[in-house]
């Protein structure tokens, strides 16, 4: 890594403050809108997913894309079946209960609500790109429709399937290592999706139109079951590569089949929508999404914003607070606190540059380490096309278990 001056760092600093467009009106993002017209996907994601102003910052940027550039998807770091089939089979529920029901534990808090209760978001398809299982109420109330719309050999063949696939989850969750026992009832649960998928496409094939969509959310539901199981099985190790690979594929199904036409917007990790590997990820074979959708048909179609904070506190998994440390010279995070005076939009997307340029490849940056994180080498320009930087956050807040 090339040794940062103070006189380099100086320049840098200037160069960040000439370029970045300063958020002083929290619904206003004007200042993105030459980066994202024309564009179909855009990516929006976060070093970290317990911070607050991330996800009211995401909510009122989301509300502005729908309503000025017409994006009308929104995909989360979540699991898909719950999360798509949320807005049909929940919808009669408190938004609260709808945001726990549907949506990994990450989302369980105030600053999603909006999304959920307001009007402006009536007009908006809620989905997930994950296959992580988020809560079973949505599977009761799946087995409900099922039984209206199908038939008893279909419902008995789910029902058994998920009653154990939910056995298996509460019983795997928090293990580093998963009994022998477990992976036999894993496969035997892999049978029962089997079985069901075959039950499945010939009831899809008989379905009206109405019906026909919401079988084929559930089908890829189970296939999706079926993807966790088989993950269950692996090394740690394993399941790391596989995971990306499967939410690629999820978000490529919803964008070709279940948002076709559609300007989708994606929310997850800033690991999981770069546009290309750090050296941690190559080292560990891992692809991510964003990787993937810049190799694939779409590349043009991208618009990759990671989002960042300078000082504060974040949130652990497990709701412990911390306090962020940004301040080495050569974390990233450093520079944008000094040149940015507020919450700032930072583009990366110019193409002359100076030679000793702030964004120069031969320039690599640190990603400050959340707790229990290491530090990231990064090129910000090879793994975003721009950055919104929240000077100042808090953790969220939860919502009660």
């Amino acid at each position: 890594m090339n040794f940062i001056t103070r006189k380099t760092k100086s320049l840098w600093i200037d160069q960040i403050a000439g370029k970045s467009c300063e958020i002083t009106d929290p619904l206003d993002f004007s200042c993105m809108d030459r980066y994202v017209e024309g564009k179909r996907i855009v990516l929006l994601g976060e070093s970290s997913h317990g911070i607050g102003d991330y996800y009211r910052t995401k909510v009122n940027m989301i509300k502005y894309l729908h309503e000025v550039h017409g994006f009308n998807a929104v995909v989360l770091e979540s699991g898909l079946l719950e999360a798509v089939l949320s807005r049909r089979l929940l919808k009669g529920l408190p938004a609260k209960e709808q945001i726990q029901h549907s949506l990994l534990d990450i989302f369980h808090n105030e600053e999603m609500l909006p999304l959920f209760q307001e009007s402006w978001a009536d007009g908006l398809h809620i989905a997930g790109m994950d296959i992580q299982p988020a809560n079973q109420q949505v599977s009761h109330q799946m087995l409900d429709w099922l039984e209206l719309h199908t038939d008893k050999e279909m419902v008995s063949s789910i029902n058994r399937a998920e009653t154990v696939f939910f056995e298996i989850d509460e019983e795997i969750r928090g293990q580093a290592k998963i009994p022998k026992v477990v992976k036999e009832k894993i496969r035997m649960c892999m049978g029962l999706y089997q079985s069901c998928l075959e039950l499945f496409a010939r009831r899809v094939s008989e379905a009206d139109l109405e019906r026909e969509e919401i079988l084929k959310v559930i089908g890829e539901g189970l296939k999706n079951r079926l993807k966790w199981l088989e993950i269950n099985t692996k090394s740690l190790m394993a399941s790391g590569v596989m995971r990306g690979a499967n939410m690629f594929n999820n978000l490529q199904w919803l964008l070709e089949e279940h948002f076709k036409g559609e300007k989708v917007i994606v929310w997850a990790h800033n690991f999981h929508i770069r546009k290309s590997k750090t050296l941690t990820s190559s080292l560990l074979g891992i692809t991510t999404v964003g990787q993937l959708l810049s190799s694939s048909r779409y590349s043009n179609q991208v618009y990759s914003v990671g989002f960042y904070a300078g000082e504060g506190e974040f949130a652990s998994l497990i709701r412990v607070h911390f306090s962020i440390n940004a301040s080495k010279n050569k974390h990233l995070e450093s520079l944008l606190l000094d040149a940015c005076r507020h919450d700032s939009f930072v583009p990366l997307c110019d193409k002359e540059l100076p030679e000793r340029n702030w964004m120069k490849r031969r320039w690599q940056l640190l990603e400050a380490g959340m707790m229990g994180q290491l530090p990231i080498s990064i090129y910000p320009q090879k793994h975003y096309d721009g950055i919104f930087f929240c000077r100042v956050v808090q953790p969220p807040v939860y919502l009660e278990r």
